[in-house]
């Protein structure tokens, strides 16, 4: 690895253990994936089906005005929840964060812009601005640029992990997708969105079906199974591709080279093979609605898994730069408390906010 192209370690000490905003990391990234996969997967689904609608009162077109009475808020809580984990791979992966952000600047600043856009889009859906059978479109131009977000952070992420690469992107920003990660990570990325969006969606059917009945909610919940287990196969084939085209001292670790990373990656298959299954016998899920918790919680504990081994990937690519517990840290108990405590406090009024948000959807109908 060509080290001198790295930006010299900040001397700053950690002002606690490297190993606790590890895992702030990991947990705040959870929180943020399960708004973004919402949010991202949702505009998708809706989009597809909005066009295929032939009529403003066929399911299609009635799954939209769900949608958009869920996605501003889904939006405003994956760009609140973004912050706290980016502000931690900051803290612990400076070093290799702001050398990928400056050589795609233009594209990393472009997410702001991206995101203001699908923004509006989603509102100029929900206040039906255009002809009616092209409203669907504004929901389209939405899903574009969440997808557009996520391939700019794709890109950011695998430049992190590759500092070797950095000398050709800085005289070519396309040298990038030279990296053979690169598509299956992304796909793996936008499949997993998918899969939640429609676990999301058949959840919400089925507690709305058991409230009041209504043929709709019967056909959100079957799509929303369908989405789920056809993203969430299509994800597992698109993860032996992903595995195999990360660099082979990697592939060798995570295959049998190393205990731990073996661990993590056989939970995850496992987990994986789990939901397939489960989303498998689901053929009436507004009628298996125990089945279907149990099944989107598996889903839930499956992400967290899949998040904790992309910490173990990157672990492994940045070895050669040194580990997390070497760096410089002088703990200070009362600052690390004080903020623990604001950290629990700000999940609560998330956590709040949220149900609240259900809430009042819920009695809009």
């Amino acid at each position: 690895m060509n080290i001198p192209a790295i930006p010299a370690l900040d001397p700053t000490p950690l002002p606690a253990p490297a190993w606790l905003f590890q895992v702030l990391l990991l947990v705040t990234f959870f929180i943020h994936i399960l708004f973004l996969n919402v949010t991202l997967g949702g505009a998708v689904i809706g989009t597809v089906h909005g066009l295929l609608a032939k009529s403003q009162e066929a399911p299609g077109r009635r799954l939209g005005r769900l949608l958009v009475s869920l996605l501003p808020a889904s939006v405003s809580f994956t760009v609140t929840t973004g912050v706290a984990p980016l502000l931690f791979i900051q803290l612990l992966y400076g070093q290799v964060f702001y050398g990928a952000t400056v050589l795609v600047g233009w594209l990393w600043l472009a997410i702001i812009p991206l995101i203001v856009v699908g923004y509006y889009s989603v509102y100029l859906y929900k206040f039906e601005v255009g002809t009616p059978g092209g409203r669907t479109l504004w929901l389209g131009v939405a899903g574009i640029c969440f997808v557009a977000v996520a391939l700019v952070q794709v890109l950011v992420n695998v430049l992190q992990l590759t500092p070797p690469r950095w000398e050709a992107v800085a005289m070519a920003v396309g040298a990038v997708f030279r990296d053979p990660t690169i598509l299956p990570r992304y796909l793996h990325f936008v499949l997993g969105s998918l899969a939640l969006a429609g676990m999301f969606l058949a959840v919400v059917a089925v507690e709305r079906a058991h409230r009041t009945p209504d043929p709709f909610f019967a056909w959100l919940a079957r799509r929303g199974v369908f989405w789920a287990l056809a993203a969430t196969g299509l994800q597992m084939a698109d993860g032996f591709w992903f595995l195999f085209s990360l660099p082979r001292d990697l592939l060798i670790a995570l295959v049998g080279g190393q205990a731990m990373p073996t661990v993590h990656l056989a939970i995850g298959m496992m987990l994986g093979f789990l939901v397939l299954i489960l989303l498998s016998g689901l053929r009436e899920p507004e009628r298996q609605r125990t089945v279907l918790r149990l099944t989107a919680g598996v889903l839930g504990v499956t992400v967290f898994a899949m998040i904790g081994l992309r910490d173990v990937v990157r672990a492994m690519y940045l070895s050669p730069l040194g580990r997390l517990r070497e760096l410089p840290q002088t703990t200070q108990a009362d600052v690390t408390m004080l903020f623990l405590v604001v950290f629990v406090l700000g999940l609560a009024t998330v956590a709040w906010m949220v149900r609240s948000v259900l809430r009042e959807r819920r009695a809009q109908g």
